[in-house]
């Protein structure tokens, strides 16, 4: 909960913190030296920063306006019952009917919020605060933005999209997203819905077919979106014509009821994200104009004459976005996660010297590999925006820049969607059990985290045919240089760029740095990040040989999801050494350079440590080399141990983002989380079952 009784703007308040103060008057809150301890050590933390933890914010942010707008953004919603909680209720205790209520109501208000700004730039800020402090909110409005209009966007026509952009943009129509079916997910070829010509009427017939046609998994399709965009089999004629998007009506606009022959329903319970409404979708003959086709790429004439796409690929442009915003959705997750779980870490103490939990070996070496990743993430985006913009070209997608890029950029994003989603998972359950006694509790939020996460690793693509996906592409590349001498000439630096000297690679033997002489890759970044393509490039050949002598490509499965992951780990490594690494002076504030190059440095090491056996199984890295780089990280991972508050509140998450009583800024844990238990339902109540179950068990004769 995290915001005092005393500064909630929820009518019932008052009422609430005397019962509270009644409560505390009849228990014993005096402080303990061990309660004091907290705010002193703390302030320690933070004061051991080696660099300026607000410049560091700023970076995180994107730059010192958004930075700022951010604050800004917080200190509005804050106080605002349409877009966050207020005590006595809390968040974390909400029921799926409260939920689904609570988020929808962040809709409406937010919707008026864009339309009473002036500042449009201030006004996304605020959005963007709502995302980070409710994720049920991020993926409702997320599957409304990057989904349904990101697909009008991308794949409309000019006409269809000035027809629909501005009723989506001011949700005149709400909209989802209707791809996975109830049989079918990542193997789309085989998704049985279908759209049928009737060139007499000249509209489309929409149809499901059998019970595993079912639209499913589809965000607000349950209760809330008055359209959806549908991809189907295209029948004309009587044959099919593939996959292609189109435009449906799903609700009336003024009574919420469905459309005639559409059938629409909530999947029920789920692990998280109770807020929004997934939900199922059936057409029986359903019809629409046969302008409804989203039409930018196919065309078709009165008469059904059909006009294809240049490349079937085109119609899955949207897919990158997607996983983009995945990933975008995932670092604000686990980044809380961690702040939670380093601020507990530092306040509590344990051992025979009483010692921080954070001076512990087994903290600090998994959490700051953990949090090392998100600044790596973070400032890759800047590099895989500019790469998503040369591909869509302002919205104007130009058809050979499109399908050049295309593979490269299915490649990264692919990988890093499920680099992001498994190493991340590991993340989250190890800020869960650094909570240590109060691990179960769901007062300390990561909990709520965990339950949200798990529609990240398989929703947006499995993770192992998005690896499987990268690997292909990887080995495809590989080969055309090594048979053809032959490289696609891009707009922008290709994440395998390295694969166009693959021979080079190919010539090295094994990993010339000498064991003893470790600490140079910490000076030298080029150390590493050749070591990173030799192995890669050696793992794809080796792969592609063992295929081409006729082991089947199931057989090779697990060492291609190895060496896909570790091309994504490598770029990211990679990415931000040039970015961090280098020697001459940078726009940065020292102090934060200094922290990104350890940062960067820790990666490095983190994917030679993690990734080590993908070099041994080439005879490229020894045993030597990976015990020196083994002792390397650890000492490096305990040189930062008392920079991990500074570099935690440089996420600048605001307390009542974060939720959780154990993890104040402040470091006063205990008394604001015996103050949450207190606040629970029927805290110290008698419970409603009393009279029923145990009166007549405890009051016999």
């Amino acid at each position: 909960m995290t915001i005092p009784l005393s500064k909630s703007t929820d009518p019932t308040a008052k009422a609430a913190l005397q019962r509270l103060q009644q409560l505390k008057q009849q228990l014993n809150f005096n402080a303990s030296a061990e309660s004091k301890q907290t705010v002193v050590d703390m302030k320690r933390e933070r004061d051991a920063a080696d660099f300026n933890i607000e410049e560091l914010a700023k970076l995180w942010a994107g730059g010192e306006r958004k930075y700022q707008m951010m604050q800004k953004a917080y200190d509005i919603i804050k106080s605002d019952p349409e877009l966050v909680v207020q005590p006595p209720r809390n968040f974390l205790e909400l029921s799926r009917e409260e939920f689904r209520e609570f988020t929808m109501g962040q809709v409406y208000r937010l919707a008026q919020v864009f339309s009473e700004t002036e500042d449009k730039d201030q006004a996304y800020e605020i959005g963007r605060a709502v995302h980070i402090y409710s994720e049920s909110f991020s993926m409702r409005f997320g599957v409304h933005v990057m989904l349904f209009r990101n697909v009008v966007s991308m794949l409309g026509s000019t006409e269809q999209k000035s027809h629909w952009l501005p009723l989506i943009d001011e949700l005149r129509v709400i909209g989802c997203f209707a791809m996975t079916e109830l049989g079918h997910s990542s193997a789309l070829r085989g998704l049985e819905t279908t759209a049928t010509y009737d060139v007499d009427a000249d509209e489309w017939v929409l149809n499901s077919p059998t019970i595993t046609s079912a639209k499913w998994w589809i965000g607000m399709a349950g209760h809330t979106a008055t359209h959806t965009v549908v991809i189907a089999q295209t029948i004309i004629h009587g044959k099919n014509k593939g996959l292609n998007w189109f435009l449906i009506q799903l609700r009336d606009l003024k009574t919420g009821e469905l459309m005639p022959n559409v059938m629409c329903g909530d999947i029920g319970s789920k692990v998280g994200h109770q807020g929004i409404d997934n939900g199922w979708i059936q057409f029986k003959q359903a019809r629409v104009p046969r302008t409804n086709l989203l039409s930018k790429w196919v065309q078709m004439d009165r008469d059904g004459t059909w006009h294809p796409a240049p490349n079937p690929v085109v119609s899955y442009a949207t897919l990158i976005p997607e996983r983009l915003g995945l990933v975008t959705s995932m670092l604000t997750m686990v980044s809380q996660a961690l702040t939670i779980a380093s601020r507990y870490g530092v306040v509590r103490r344990q051992g025979p010297k009483n010692q921080q939990i954070m001076d512990y070996q087994s903290h600090y070496t998994q959490l700051l590999p953990a949090v090392s990743f998100m600044y790596m993430v973070q400032a890759s985006f800047e590099t895989l925006d500019k790469q998503f913009a040369v591909l869509t070209s302002g919205g104007e997608m130009d058809e050979m820049v499109y399908l050049n890029h295309m593979g490269d950029l299915h490649a990264i994003s692919a990988s890093l969607k499920s680099q992001v989603g498994w190493y991340s998972s590991d993340i989250l359950e190890t800020c869960r059990r650094a909570m240590g006694g109060h691990a179960y509790s769901a007062y300390n939020a990561i909990g709520h985290i965990i339950g949200d996460w798990g529609v990240f690793t398989t929703g947006g693509g499995d993770h192992y045919p998005l690896l499987q996906q990268t690997a292909r592409i990887l080995r495809l590349r590989l080969m055309q240089v090594l048979e053809a001498d032959m490289y696609p000439e891009l707009k922008f630096k290709s994440s395998s760029h390295y694969l166009e000297h693959a021979k080079k690679y190919m010539d090295q033997k094994s990993w010339q740095l000498e064991a003893d002489h470790m600490e140079d890759c910490l000076k030298d970044f080029s150390l590493l990040t050749e070591a990173f393509h030799a192995i890669i490039v050696k793992r794809l050949h080796t792969i592609e040989q063992s295929v081409r002598k006729g082991v089947p490509e199931n057989e090779v499965l697990m060492d291609a999801i190895r060496v896909a992951e570790m091309f994504c780990a490598a770029f990211l490594f990679e990415d931000n050494a040039e970015r961090f690494g280098r020697v001459k002076p940078t726009s940065l504030d020292p102090g934060v350079a200094s922290i990104m190059q350890r940062l960067t440095g820790l990666w490095g090491l983190h994917v030679l440590c993690k990734y080590a056996d993908q070099g041994v199984k080439e005879h490229f890295i020894n045993a030597n080399q990976i015990n020196a780089a083994d002792t390397l990280y650890k000492e490096t991972c305990k040189s930062l141990r008392y920079q991990i508050v500074g570099l935690t509140d440089a996420f600048g998450y605001p307390d009542f983002v974060l939720k959780s009583p154990l993890a104040k800024y402040d470091g006063d844990v205990y008394e604001p989380y015996f103050e949450t238990v207190l606040q629970a339902p029927n805290s110290v109540a008698v419970p409603p079952y009393f009279e029923r179950y145990i009166k007549p068990l405890t009051d016999r004769e």
